[in-house]
């Protein structure tokens, strides 16, 4: 018989969701932007990987890598992967309207968000098999409602899609708002 819960029972993972955008942006600012709302909703944000490639057949590419974790309880905790692909770049010089010159980015940018609830996150019950089972009846019988119903949503409505729609409006891209504003208190 499968199993009735729609996450496994170490974590609870949002929908995968994506954005890609063609044209210019300033990729310090954004990176400074992500990395300040992260901390000021008291995430730990590390930068995991930077790989930077020879010009192909799509101009040069570069890899950016960022987690960030927030241990909410002593129990769980968010955790949201980011994974930025930049392609076809080139720099460009623009001028502002005061007549300062900034150095913007040109190009194509591919930007995956992946999130998750992690319960036991210090790996308590993992001493033996009795503790692993005892786990999995707490968290299939005594705390489902709150993983599913508190944690998850609240991570989903309050942070992970506020965090995405908050970077198309820094890319000024076409859907700007927080369609998930009036979802779980957030207003």
């Amino acid at each position: 018989m499968p199993d009735p819960l729609p996450f496994t029972l170490e974590e609870a993972p949002m929908n995968t969701t994506y954005i890609q955008y063609k044209g210019v942006w300033d990729m310090q600012d954004l990176y400074e932007f992500v990395a300040s709302f992260l901390s000021k909703n008291k995430f730990k944000f590390y930068e995991m990987r930077y790989i930077q490639k020879r010009p192909g057949p799509f101009g040069p590419e570069t890899y950016y890598v960022w987690e960030a974790t927030r241990n909410v309880e002593e129990y769980y905790k968010f955790v949201i992967n980011l994974f930025l692909h930049t392609f076809d770049t080139q720099d460009v010089e623009v001028v502002m309207k005061d007549g300062s010159k900034r150095t913007f980015t040109k190009g194509r940018l591919w930007i995956q968000f992946r999130g998750k609830v992690e319960m036991d996150y210090d790996k308590r019950w993992e001493e033996n098999a009795f503790y692993a089972h005892l786990r999995n009846f707490y968290h299939k019988y005594v705390i489902w409602k709150k993983i599913e119903g508190i944690w998850w949503d609240s991570m989903y409505y309050k942070v992970f899609l506020k965090l995405h729609s908050l970077v198309k409006e820094r890319l000024k891209m076409e859907s700007e708002g927080y369609e998930h504003r009036a979802f779980a208190g957030v207003r």
